[in-house]
């Protein structure tokens, strides 16, 4: 014989008030969070940005030492229409200017990566940088096969990048004679 369930079945779920309480939680919580993730993310993107030029830096000391060339950063250089904050190439003939045909190692425009920073143009003599031109007018430096820099005019080659972010918060990234890099 069959026992018979009398159990009364309950529908599985949640109720209106439920499903309204947890939408206001969530909707206050927003409320917290929205400011201050807005106040955090352009200094995230400003660190970002400071760590790619530093690492770039470093990839051209280490293009330049493995390759047995000098590898050059050039800062606002033009290539096929396009302007770059920088471009890091192998610079063949040692001009520290980017000729057509030279290897490209990496080249950055900063609103595409990084929207809101931007070179700080109140430091570093009003382009935000403070590197030697090369005879295109354009800041640039380069790392010799040793790891040392230089620069067009037999100098060092040492220098500094200045960026800022919408919040006019800055950073430094620091390039010594000596082919060491850090940020400040």
């Amino acid at each position: 014989m069959k026992q018979k369930n009398n159990a009364v079945k309950r529908e599985s779920g949640f109720t209106l008030v439920e499903v309204l309480v947890t939408i206001a939680i969530i909707a206050i919580m927003s409320a917290i969070a929205v400011p201050g993730f807005s106040r955090w993310l352009p200094n995230y993107r400003l660190k970002s940005a400071a760590r790619n030029v530093a690492s770039n830096f470093q990839a051209a000391k280490l293009t330049a030492i493995k390759k047995g060339i000098n590898c050059t950063i050039t800062f606002n250089q033009v290539i096929g229409g396009t302007t770059y904050d920088y471009v890091v190439y192998e610079d063949a003939n040692n001009n520290l200017e980017y000729d057509a045909g030279e290897q490209v190692v990496n080249r950055v425009v900063f609103p595409d990566h990084y929207p809101g920073v931007s070179f700080d143009t109140a430091q570093g003599g009003g382009d935000g940088l403070s590197f030697t031109d090369n005879d295109n007018s354009l800041p640039s430096t380069a790392f010799r096969l040793n790891g040392l820099t230089r620069d067009n005019g037999g100098g060092s080659g040492a220098g500094t990048v200045f960026l800022k972010n919408t919040q006019n918060k800055t950073v430094s990234i620091v390039v010594s004679a000596a082919g060491n890099v850090r940020i400040n």
